[in-house]
């Protein structure tokens, strides 16, 4: 796998809405978060491949947003940008990442059950407040299903 580095966006964040649009559907939710937290460019061999949006909340970390540019999935970088969002969060004093994702996504869940996160409840109804209804693997998303990962000594490795 290769290593991925996370990059802090200091400008303007308008250049990665597309991307951010990859997973997320709502351009208006997505606007409504847009200048929250901290935005990372994801980097692999000195190329951007992707980008992520990270929240603190106490001892947490979220990741509210995550995406790779179409051409750079099915490589091993999700998992490789998921372990340096990880090691990121443990290394600033975080305990605990945490992530969402619609409950249409068979796809997304299987991934981060896969990234070593844990089933952590949902969100009903989340996805109903979206203006337009969020279609995924040919299904209606309601739900938020809801994950997280404890940061231990595994972590400081990635």
């Amino acid at each position: 796998m290769s290593r991925v580095d996370l990059i802090p966006v200091a400008g303007s964040r308008e250049p990665f809405v597309p991307v951010l649009l990859e997973a997320d559907e709502s351009e208006a939710v997505l606007r409504g978060y847009l200048d929250d937290g901290s935005l990372f460019e994801l980097r692999e061999a000195g190329r951007t491949i992707g980008v992520a949006l990270l929240l603190r909340d106490g001892d947490a970390v979220e990741i509210k947003n995550i995406a790779l540019y179409p051409g750079e999935r099915g490589r091993g970088l999700g998992r490789g940008a998921i372990d340096a969002i990880a090691a990121h969060a443990r290394a600033d004093g975080a305990r605990l990442l945490t992530v969402g994702t619609a409950d249409a996504s068979v796809g997304t869940i299987a991934f981060y059950r896969a990234c070593g996160f844990r089933d952590a409840g949902t969100r009903a109804g989340f996805f109903d407040a979206y203006p337009e209804p969020v279609v995924e693997d040919g299904r209606v998303a309601h739900d938020m299903v809801l994950f997280e990962r404890a940061l231990d000594l595994d972590d400081a490795d990635a």
